[in-house]
């Protein structure tokens, strides 16, 4: 993102000029409150309004009527980059960075004008927020419908379109008073990005009718410039809480005060975080700490996974090396026999196995063997995370992001590993399938599909009789961000996962129908967490980079919650 630009613009006291368009501007905006009045809480997002993913807005926030038009950019950008000139037709031929500019020149000036509170900001819409508006609370195709031949009262595209030359505002609104959202221009919104991309919404007047529906979405270059593509802008409160600060190891105590990205509204944060609640870092020295797990004698064991297991004790605040080499051990569970089993994966000096250790007494290493190594004698690609349900099977994922091994398997997928020690597969209803867990009732699985070259989810799956995976349903869409590594739940069945990266790094708490309930910010990358037991039952042990910056080491970090977490395991 282009947040910093709204500290690095620094705007000189407005002209008349600059102050009469920005007071039009101003008065534009259409005010948006969700759950109150006609403004629905929440929004299904994508053309299937049956099954998509449902996202909750909590906060309101005010989106302009129109999209930017050339005068209004002239008077704040100094230029005027359009193909088709005219004063009140939409401005295009514009990049991602400079739709963010506008936004931060435009804030400051209107800030200068006090047409605007200081702790008010301009900015693109979220994609949720862009097609919740878009939809205006209907379930159609589009806006006013589903009958194609109406969009000519209300947008311009191939079949009624000479050029992009019209005035904005020509066709009709829809029923929240918002025009040119189906059509006329492609907006950019404020969509995470990855390798230059970014997502435009809408449809222009170069697209076909049919094209133009309220979930037009397309992924494009950052830096594309089209006489197709433009912005509209909202205008909200800025975060009223910084960031989490970046520490040091020696002052690692983080007040939970930030908010999460955009994209993620959270609508239970102060039931989830106690007012006060600090991250508190115990540990810090790891190359990629990895699988927090809580064992039987109430310590918490994690995987450095270049090659360690550690092992962290509440009751004298040490962390000790408990296992060396670990095979590459990534995620860690103790199943309701107290044994670990641990998912071992690729790379130099990785078993690529699903392994047993019984016997552990305290920091006693006990005896390893293999569980499982293998499906229809062709070795795992890389087993990441697993999951055991109330009856002990083991559920793992099985991705390869790292390593240069051999493969055997030219699919990647959930595997389930049955009491008898049979494996078989779960779902291949994933593209990279990473962190998974099962809920206590052993009904409902909850995977993150996160390849970094496609999708980025959660989603949810019901357990067949026989223990396999189906009806998968997408509670979460990271879009291009960083998706989700490891999750834990809580014993009211929420789900706590971990994803994001720079100041979206955090814990996302979802419930289990993944309305979105709390964020607690990270110094780092997370990568996976559990809860611990007994007394510390609502401590919550996360892993982590120590920071955002690059080459950092990983740690182990905790907070204390409201919620107490669920596990299988049995304390002594």
């Amino acid at each position: 993102m282009f947040a910093s630009l709204l500290v690095v613009i620094l705007a000189a006291d407005p002209t008349p000029q600059q102050v009469e368009l920005l007071k039009t501007f101003q008065d534009e905006f259409v005010e948006i409150t969700p759950g109150e009045g006609k403004f629905p809480e929440a929004v299904r997002l994508g053309p299937d309004q049956k099954t998509g993913s449902e996202v909750t807005l909590g906060k309101a926030f005010k989106i302009a009527k129109y999209e930017v038009p050339q005068n209004l950019w002239e008077a704040v950008m100094g230029n005027n980059p359009s193909q088709w000139k005219g004063n009140r037709n939409s401005v295009e031929m514009l990049s991602f960075e400079n739709a963010q500019r506008f936004c931060a020149k435009a804030t400051e000036l209107m800030r200068a004008a006090k047409l605007i509170d200081p702790s008010e900001v301009v900015r693109l819409p979220s994609e949720v927020e862009w097609e919740y508006c878009a939809r205006a609370g209907t379930t159609t195709t589009y806006s006013f419908g589903d009958d194609v031949k109406l969009l000519n009262d209300y947008g311009w595209h191939t079949g009624n379109a000479a050029g992009n030359d019209p005035p904005v505002g020509a066709k009709k609104p829809n029923p929240w008073g918002l025009y040119d959202m189906h059509g006329y221009l492609w907006e950019w919104t404020e969509a995470s990005q990855a390798a230059g991309k970014a997502f435009v919404r809408g449809g222009s007047w170069k697209d076909r009718a049919e094209d133009l529906s309220s979930s037009s979405r397309r992924e494009v270059e950052a830096k594309l410039r089209d006489d197709a593509v433009g912005l509209r802008c909202v205008l909200v409160q800025a975060p009223g809480l910084p960031a989490p600060t970046r520490r040091s190891l020696s002052s690692a105590n983080i007040v939970i005060t930030a908010v999460a990205p955009s994209e993620f509204v959270p609508t239970a944060q102060a039931k989830v975080v106690p007012e006060g609640s600090q991250l508190e870092q115990l540990w810090g020295e790891g190359q990629f700490t990895e699988g927090p797990a809580l064992a039987p004698d109430g310590s918490i064991l994690f995987s450095d996974i270049g090659t360690t297991i550690y092992r962290f004790d509440p009751k004298s605040g040490q962390t000790s090396k408990f296992r060396d080499p670990s095979g590459r051990s990534n995620g860690l569970k103790f199943n309701q026999q107290g044994a670990l089993i641990a998912c071992e994966g690729a790379n130099t000096g990785g078993n690529r196995r699903i392994s047993i250790t019984t016997g552990i007494d305290g920091a006693q290493d006990g005896s390893v063997k293999s569980l499982a190594d293998k499906f229809d004698g062709q070795r795992f690609n890389s087993p990441n995370d697993l999951a055991i349900d109330p009856q002990g099977n083991v559920y793992f994922t099985d991705p390869r992001y790292v390593g240069n091994d051999p493969r055997d398997l030219d699919y990647e997928c959930v595997f389930l590993v049955a009491a008898d020690g049979s494996v078989k597969i779960a779902t291949r209803e994933v593209q990279k399938p990473n962190g998974i867990i099962v809920a206590a009732d052993g009904k409902t699985a909850y995977v993150s599909d996160n390849n970094p070259q496609g999708n980025r989810q959660l989603t949810a799956f019901a357990v067949k009789s026989d223990g396999t995976l189906t009806g998968k349903r997408v509670l979460h869409d990271f879009g291009t961000g960083r998706g989700i590594d490891g999750m834990t739940l809580d014993r009211d069945g929420n789900i706590y996962a971990t994803a994001g990266t720079g100041d979206k790094a955090g814990i996302y708490v979802f419930s289990p129908e993944g309305k979105h309930l709390a964020f607690i910010p990270t110094p780092g990358d997370p990568t996976n967490c559990c809860f611990g037991g007994g007394s510390d039952n609502s401590t919550l042990y996360i892993t982590s980079a120590n920071s955002k910056e690059a080459g950092t080491k990983y740690g182990l970090f905790r907070v204390k919650l409201s919620a107490k977490g669920y596990h299988v395991v049995k304390l002594k």
